[in-house]
Formats: C-alpha cells, sequence, structure tokens
C-alpha cells in the first residue's frame, strides 16, 4: 500500500527508546548498511522457502538497490516492506500431481506409490510449475520519524505488521510498540487522578491500533 497517493490509513508503532549512540554521528551510514542486508531477496523455485520479505524503496517494490536518497528524506526514513509469496492455485497443483503420479505409475508398471514418493513428486511438480510463473508480490509503506521515535505502517494487516516488526528489529536492534489507547495515555502523560480513572475502565474489543487517515492528491 502506497504512502505516497490515494486515500491511505495507517497504524502507529513506537521506537522503544534506542541508546543514544544508536542515533549519534554517522548513525545513517550504519543503518543504510543494515538495510541493504535485509533488502527483499527474490524468491528462487528451486528453494523451498514458500515466502520471504525484505525491504524494498518507497512506492517503489521492484527497486531493490536502495542508497541514501532513497531511505533517508529529512528526519525520516522510509522504506517498502516487501513480501513475495508463491501462489499456485490448489486445483492447478491437484491436476498436475495426478497427471505426474500416472506416468510415473505407467512408466514403472505398478498401481500406488509410497508415501515418501508422493511427497517428492509433489515438490518436484511444485518446482516445475514455480519456474513458469512469477510469486505473489504484496508491498507495504512505512516511514520513520526519527524525531518522533514513531513508525507509521500503512497497513492495518496483523500478519503484514508481525512481519514489519521483525523484520524492524531484526535491521535496526530496535523493538516497536503497536500504538493502543494506552500508550497512547501513557505517552501523553497522566496525572493521579486520571490513572485511577483510567484503572477502571473496561476494554472493548474495538481496534487496538487507532486508525489515521488522510487523502494526499496524487
Amino acid at each position: 500500500m502506497p504512502a505516497l497517493k490515494g486515500s491511505l490509513t495507517y497504524a502507529r508503532f513506537y521506537v522503544e527508546d534506542p541508546p543514544k549512540s544508536e542515533l549519534s554521528g554517522g548513525f545513517q551510514e550504519r543503518f543504510l548498511k543494515a538495510i541493504q542486508q535485509k533488502v527483499l531477496r527474490p524468491l528462487d523455485p528451486n528453494e523451498p522457502d514458500p515466502e520471504r520479505s525484505g525491504w524494498c524503496r518507497l512506492a517503489e517494490p521492484f527497486e531493490l538497490e536502495l542508497q541514501h536518497e532513497d531511505v533517508f528524506q529529512d528526519d525520516y526514513v522510509v522504506l517498502g516492506v516487501r513480501t513475495d509469496r508463491w501462489a499456485i492455485p490448489a486445483p492447478m497443483l491437484r491436476a498436475k500431481l495426478r497427471e505426474a503420479e500416472g506416468a510415473l505409475l505407467q512408466k514403472n508398471g505398478r498401481e500406488r506409490l509410497s508415501k515418501k514418493e508422493k511427497t517428492e513428486l509433489k515438490e518436484l511438480v511444485s518446482k516445475k510449475l514455480r519456474r513458469q510463473m512469477a510469486p505473489a508480490t504484496r508491498a507495504v509503506d512505512l516511514t520513520w520519524s526519527l524525531d518522533e521515535k514513531l513508525v507509521r505502517f500503512f497497513s492495518h494487516s496483523p500478519k503484514s505488521a508481525a512481519i514489519m516488526m521483525d523484520l524492524f528489529q531484526k535491521t535496526f536492534g530496535l523493538r516497536l510498540t503497536p500504538e493502543s489507547p494506552y500508550t497512547l495515555a501513557t505517552r501523553l502523560g497522566l496525572d493521579a487522578a486520571e490513572e485511577r480513572a483510567w484503572q477502571t475502565l473496561e476494554p472493548s474489543p474495538f481496534e487496538t491500533s487507532p486508525v489515521f487517515e488522510l487523502e494526499i492528491a496524487g
């Protein structure tokens, strides 16, 4: 989901206080190197991974060569989180697998395959189909305000958020806390009376992160 145009909604995540040394002189070079090491590595049909995630350029999911000017804009770090996944239609896989099983049985003059043979044949058929198709690609934009210690992630998918948080921590060594009514209240600061009132509130089954929406002309 792009951060630069259209009707946007995003979730907010707080960056847990990083050590001062992390944002001292030369941090951009360290961050850029770490980002480049976690750029999305496209899926290979011959590898077993069904899904893989990594960084890409903001709003350009197929641009994987990231330089300083692609990542740092004023006091922001801007990136895309790209996830590639093999999505072979189940009916196609079943049909091709039946065809391959029939050919193998006929070749060997047998009536059935062992469980191991079926597993190995399914892997071979899957690899062949992968070579004939491109993986499904999804990209979600992210902006990190260094001054605010705030990440805006332009998706509310729990799975996408989990992928992003894991990638963020592995890249920068920093943990993210999703914004919720409680974390927002804590950051705003409550006096003693407000804190007592807060403790009496009952949770409601709404969004765990407030929804923010804006319109940007593209």
